[in-house]
C-alpha cells in the first residue's frame, strides 16, 4: 500500500474527520483531510482517496434518496464532459502552478461575492455551468469541490447533503474512469483505497450525531472549507 503503520493510522484519521464533513455538507472530504495526506503521502491523491470514498458516496446517496433534486443533478452531470475536456486543454497550454493559483483566485472571489450577492438561481443554464466549471477545477488542479459547495451554499441542510452526494455520485465514477483510461491507478491505489474506505465510511456515518449542531451554520461552514480549499491550492502552488 501507499501508507503503512502510523502514516496509515494518521492518514485514515484525517480521513475519518474529513468525511465526517461531507457527511454535513455533502463534499470537502479530502479538502479537509489534505494537510495530513500531502504531508504524509501525495500519492494517495486523488486515486486512492477517490476508490476509498466510493462506499460513503453509496452510503450519502441512499440514506438522503428522497430528498435529492434529481433534474438539477442531470443538468450539473451534463456540464462535467466539458469540464473534463477543457482541463486537458488548459493543461496543455499552462502549468499547474498558474492554474492552482487563479483556479483559487476564482474560488475567493466568488466566496467573497457572494456573501453579499444573492442566490444564484439554479437553472438549467447555471447548473450546466457550474458542472463545468466544478469539473474544470477537479480535473486540473484537485478543488472541484467549492464551486458545488458555492452553488448550494444557502439550501436547506438535508436537501444540500442529498443533491451534493447525488451529483458526486454520478461524478466520481467519471473521474476514475478518465483516471483508469490515462494509467493513473494501478492495484497499489486500490488496495490503498480499499483500506481506507472502511474509516472513511464510518467518519461518514458519525457525522448523524454532529450533524444538528452544524445545521444552523451551514453556510458559514461550507464557506469556510471553500476557503480552506482555495487557500490550501495556492499554498501547495507557491
Amino acid at each position: 500500500m501507499h501508507v503503512v503503520g502510523l502514516a496509515f493510522v494518521a492518514v485514515a484519521a484525517a480521513m475519518f474527520v474529513g468525511a465526517m464533513m461531507q457527511g454535513v455538507i455533502g463534499f470537502g472530504m479530502v479538502i479537509v483531510s489534505f494537510p495530513v495526506i500531502v504531508s504524509i503521502e501525495p500519492e494517495l491523491l486523488p486515486q486512492s482517496a477517490l476508490i476509498g470514498g466510493i462506499p460513503m458516496v453509496g452510503y450519502m446517496v441512499v440514506r438522503h434518496w428522497g430528498l435529492a433534486r434529481w433534474n438539477e443533478v442531470g443538468w450539473f452531470t451534463a456540464g462535467r464532459p466539458f469540464g473534463f475536456i477543457g482541463a486537458v486543454a488548459l493543461l496543455a497550454v499552462l502549468d499547474t502552478r498558474s492554474l492552482t493559483l487563479a483556479a483559487g483566485t476564482v474560488v475567493l472571489i466568488g466566496i467573497v461575492v457572494s456573501v453579499w450577492a444573492p442566490q444564484l438561481p439554479r437553472r438549467p443554464d447555471t447548473l450546466v455551468g457550474a458542472g463545468f466549471v466544478s469539473s474544470l477545477f477537479g480535473t486540473s488542479v484537485a478543488i472541484g469541490g467549492p464551486p458545488l459547495g458555492l452553488l448550494y451554499q444557502r439550501e436547506a441542510g438535508p436537501q444540500l447533503r442529498s443533491t451534493v452526494s447525488a451529483i458526486v455520485l454520478f461524478g466520481n465514477p467519471i473521474s476514475i474512469a478518465v483516471l483508469a483510461a490515462s494509467g493513473n491507478i494501478d492495484m497499489v491505489d486500490i488496495r490503498t483505497g480499499a483500506a481506507l474506505a472502511p474509516f472513511i465510511l464510518a467518519g461518514n456515518v458519525s457525522a448523524r450525531w454532529v450533524i444538528p449542531h452544524f445545521d444552523q451554520r451551514l453556510r458559514v461552514w461550507i464557506l469556510a472549507v471553500c476557503a480552506l480549499a482555495a487557500v490550501g491550492a495556492m499554498a501547495r502552488a507557491l
